[in-house]
């Protein structure tokens, strides 16, 4: 019956696998595999060996579509293994089928299993090794299950590390069922220790690689320190998962952030199983709960703890993620619950089966948050990209993931566009221009370096930029989705030019709005194209029509961490085009969006408060120039423009406040309006 799970599984992978490249890493993956390169720490050489032979012997459709698949069929392996696993252990037939509907009908199971990513292979493996201890009994610390166990163990280094959490568990499992003697465990580990560097042979595959200098070459690991750094996440911290690092608020606070997601994914009547099969495994089978516990406890709430992510929008969304090997114990645990139900007299049986209808019809409804048949929202994001740059141009990229990845899959996997030079302003991605001392240099050396190159470049050949900040680089106007570096004479124009109106024309940007109120990968990439299009329109002098892509793109992307931001500070450009141009009403509109988006900024407070000045709104425009001071009360700006309202209202002890304020932040006017008003008060 197990090869009747993996044919469902397989069968679900293919309807639902993505057509091409997805947001995320699942276009380096693709990239990686295509061309046999290391990808992000710690560089996933078994990932890249395994899809690189799957894909090869899979010659139909771009290699994004086939790794898509690969990550489908591994996930319909672990869901095989796992009800094999489960029989093993004594489950009868109905019950784990039951439990494996629960796990595998997840959204999040299968969204994450319908793109190219690590995930799905690490879930195959940590089934495998679930399958090798279930129900072993005295064998469970013999040769073959230890070396099974130790080649597993070595090669999951390859795929994901987080597998090496449930060591303990694993190790417990074995020896509670075999009970070896001392001489036995010894040998145990032994054949465990052997096997397991069997395994992690896997790792040569990252220095073998690099030394033939790859398209991607992540940390270029060809000696054993730089080999270490990419193997430990070094770049990362070794035990955080992003280089935000930790900040979650504690043990507690990450065990309930588990609870909560687990409870929410396997839904009240998956839960209750698992709950229910807790207190089976605890009354009548303790030695066989270690398990599925330990699993479940290991690679889930300590992870947490181990590492105590921060609540944010983004780390919440990459976590989600990560549950999925601990549920791999839930689902057990709601398969000894269905097995206890299953087992009682009378009603028992029709309980089970009837349940049944409970994860597929969650799913069903569920289906436009997971479904990626139709998703093209990446692939047409990285496309639009590659359209948007002449022939022979050079592209630095200033951030993000999905610029990185999606231009990955299109110039490695595809093969597009070999006409481009490619850099990443972080030297990491693609191969580097500013040298290879560039990553040991000082914050400011990185950036003189990179002004230095990229001026160079603009001699030779056209020079764009992907980039929010429109000053991070000099002379840079917007065309399209990205920013192009003209020269003094072209700097003067007043609008965008030509090229860049008719990019919007033949840009496609399909994307499904279900999957962008649901992901958080989507909303953090389709708000780009609404900020870049408010761009091109205040260039051309429209702010209105600014404004309204700015406030879309604010509404889909509010929790979305540069989003806010971006739209601040476009809204503020907004702002000042339309004063230039003495449009108030429109300039004061842009001013109270960029309030909106971030209202702690307190430029975007005293630019309002001073076109409601130029408009005669007295009231309104000092309320403004008290925000602005509130927010930004270390702006010499902010308060002399208060110091300057209070004044004209008679208000002059305040406005001496605010004056001598201003002077010792640097304004050196403030001090002579601090005395005119400081004499006021005492006439």
């Amino acid at each position: 019956m197990s090869w009747l799970v993996f044919a469902l599984g397989a069968a679900v992978a293919v309807a639902a696998a993505a057509p091409g490249v997805t947001f995320g890493d699942a276009g380096e993956f693709a990239a990686a595999a295509a061309t046999l390169s290391p990808a992000h720490p710690p560089g996933y050489p078994l990932y890249v060996l395994a899809g690189k032979a799957f894909g090869t012997l899979l010659p139909w459709g771009g290699w994004a579509w086939r790794l898509n698949l690969f990550s489908g069929l591994c996930g319909a392996g672990a869901l095989a293994l796992l009800f094999s696993a489960l029989r093993r252990a004594g489950a009868a037939a109905a019950p784990a089928a039951l439990a494996v509907l629960f796990l595998g009908s997840r959204p999040l199971w299968l969204h994450t299993n319908a793109q190219a990513e690590v995930f799905g292979l690490h879930l195959l493996l940590t089934a495998a090794c679930l399958r090798v201890l279930a129900g072993a009994g005295a064998a469970a610390c013999g040769d073959r299950a230890m070396a099974a166990l130790g080649l597993l163990l070595g090669l999951a280094t390859g795929a994901h590390h987080t597998l090496a959490l449930a060591v303990p568990a694993l190790a417990a499992a074995a020896w509670l069922q075999a009970r070896p003697s001392a001489r036995a465990a010894a040998r145990a580990a032994g054949v465990l220790a052997g096997f397991a560097l069997i395994g992690l042979s896997v790792q040569l595959a990252l220095p073998l690689r690099s030394a033939a200098f790859p398209p991607l070459d992540w940390g270029h690991p060809v000696d054993l320190p730089r080999f270490l750094r990419v193997f430990l996440r070094r770049d990362y911290g070794s035990l955080s998962l992003t280089v935000e690092g930790a900040g979650g608020g504690g043990p507690w606070a990450q065990v309930g952030r588990w609870l909560a997601a687990s409870g929410a994914g396997f839904g009240p009547a998956g839960a209750a199983l698992a709950l229910l099969g807790l207190g089976a495994l605890l009354a009548r089978q303790r030695r066989a709960a270690v398990l599925p516990i330990g699993m479940m406890l290991f690679t889930g709430p300590l992870f947490l703890c181990l590492g105590n992510p921060p609540f944010d929008a983004q780390t919440s969304y990459a976590l989600e993620r990560f549950w999925l090997v601990s549920w791999l114990g839930v689902a057990w645990l709601a398969a000894a619950g269905a097995d206890f139900l299953w087992r009682l007299p009378g009603a028992g049986r029709p309980a089970v089966c009837a349940l049944a209808v409970v994860p597929l019809l969650s799913c069903w409804q569920a289906a436009p948050a997971w479904g990626q048949r139709s998703d093209f929202a990446a692939h047409d994001y990285g496309r639009n990209l590659l359209r948007s740059l002449p022939n022979g141009a050079a592209l630095f990229i200033d951030g993000g993931d999905d610029n990185f990845y999606t231009l990955t899959a299109a110039l490695y996997a595809d093969r597009l566009r070999p006409d481009l030079a490619v850099a990443d302003r972080g030297g990491l991605v693609f191969k580097s221009p500013y040298g290879p001392d560039f990553r040991t240099l000082s914050r400011d050396d990185k950036e003189r370096r990179r002004r230095a190159v990229e001026v160079e470049a603009a001699r030779a050949r056209p020079v764009y930029l992907i980039a929010l900040d429109r000053r991070v680089a000099p002379r840079l106007e917007t065309e399209g989705l990205l920013r192009r570096m003209v020269s003094e004479a072209e700097r003067d124009r007043a609008a965008e030019g030509t090229r860049g109106r008719a990019l919007w024309s033949v840009y496609a940007a399909r994307h499904d709005p279900a999957l962008e109120r649901v992901h958080y990968r989507y909303r953090a990439v389709t708000p780009f194209y609404r900020v870049m299009r408010a761009a091109a329109a205040t260039a051309r002098g429209d702010a209105p029509a600014a404004v309204t892509d700015l406030r879309a793109a604010l509404a889909v992307g509010r929790d979305v961490r540069w989003v806010p931001p971006a739209v601040q500070a476009e809204a503020q450009w907004a702002g000042w085009a339309a004063t230039e141009a003495a449009a108030w009403p429109a300039a004061e509109t842009a001013y109270r969006l960029a309030t909106e988006a971030d209202p702690a900024r307190g430029e975007a407070w005293t630019n309002l408060g001073v076109t409601l000045e130029r408009q005669g709104r007295r009231a309104e425009a000092r309320a403004a120039h008290e925000r602005a001071a509130a927010a930004a009360p270390e702006s010499a700006q902010a308060r002399f423009n208060l110091g300057t309202l209070l004044y004209q209202d008679g208000e002059f002890g305040r406005a001496a406040r605010e004056f001598e304020a201003a002077a010792r932040l640097g304004d050196v006017s403030a001090a002579a309006w601090a005395a005119r008003a400081a004499g006021a008060v005492r006439k």
